[in-house]
């Protein structure tokens, strides 16, 4: 099943980088997810999907360094790339936009502007929900940018999507039916133009909003922010933001569509999850989340 309401680059999934993936995905299950099961790539890192509609937070941790090099297309490899973010921290390294068609993709970003790496085509051996063992078959277009911070994206085309939007998995006791927004903060006012420059090219001027202190970007699936530090801290006043090494743009927020809020939170009570409160809804505590906060909404704001 290819999930009806995505479109060319529109959030595909975010992903979550940990060091204790065991750890952190029982903190998901215990906010009311249910996660895929655990899988590996070849490149030596480990996942597992909270899987929506028509997007998903991937949950991924480095399994075995040995394995780094493994596909790698010139200088990168997606394991050595994951390993040197989490030298640094844990949180969203990367944000996969939706694909199609790779190749026809990947030829539109780069006459755009947009500097790649090249790609990445391969298998990931998974297990189906009636436990007989399958293989998803992925092409990825590399776009990043060092100059953006961890705010770069790489285009993700499943050629077996029946694999991966598997109804079973897209029930959860939260109630979550899919990711709505990514939040980024940007250390200055340039970074904030070179975000909008970045994704002007990507979803064209007419869906891209600058403003003092952030901007916006639909991108047909969710929408992008970034916002100074004073307008990040101010929305997420009630956990604090994630911890950060550096002053680099980086993602902290991953918002999330929940019809009934109410429910959400008498299972958290039950399961002992942080959270506090914000203007658009819930706010679970970054260090539980995997140093992102995730924000329950029960509208699109």
């Amino acid at each position: 099943m290819i999930p009806p309401g995505n479109t060319r680059f529109g959030i595909d999934h975010p992903l979550v980088t940990v060091h204790d993936h065991p750890r952190r995905l029982s903190h998901y299950q215990r906010m009311g997810f249910t996660p895929s099961p655990v899988s590996y790539h070849p490149w030596g890192t480990v996942t597992s999907l909270m899987m929506f509609g028509n997007n998903f937070i991937e949950l991924i941790g480095v399994d075995d360094a040995r394995k780094f090099g493994t596909l790698a297309q010139g200088d990168f490899c997606f394991g050595r790339y994951l390993g040197s973010f989490l030298a640094r921290e844990e949180g969203v390294s990367l944000v996969a936009l939706h694909s199609k068609d790779a190749r026809a993709d990947h030829s539109r970003l780069a006459n755009a502007g947009l500097e790649s790496q090249g790609f990445i085509d391969f298998r990931r051996q998974m297990t189906k929900p009636d436990g007989t063992p399958d293989e998803a078959v992925v092409s990825l277009g590399l776009f990043l940018d060092d100059d953006l911070g961890d705010a770069s994206n790489f285009i993700c085309h499943q050629h077996r999507p029946e694999l991966i939007w598997v109804p079973e998995w897209q029930q959860h006791p939260n109630g979550v039916t899919g990711i709505v927004g990514v939040t980024y903060v940007a250390p200055d006012a340039q970074t904030l133009r070179q975000l909008a420059t970045r994704w002007h090219r990507m979803y064209g001027a007419r869906h891209v909003d600058l403003y003092e202190g952030g901007a916006t970007a639909d991108t047909g699936c969710g929408q992008f922010r970034a916002l100074s530090p004073q307008r990040a801290e101010a929305r997420f006043a009630a956990v604090g933001l994630p911890m950060a090494q550096a002053t680099r743009t980086h993602a902290v927020a991953i918002t999330l569509l929940a019809p009934d809020l109410a429910h959400i939170e008498a299972l958290w009570r039950e399961n002992g999850v942080p959270y506090g409160y914000n203007e658009h809804g819930l706010v679970v505590e970054p260090e539980f989340a995997g140093n992102v906060v995730l924000e329950f909404v029960n509208h699109c704001h």
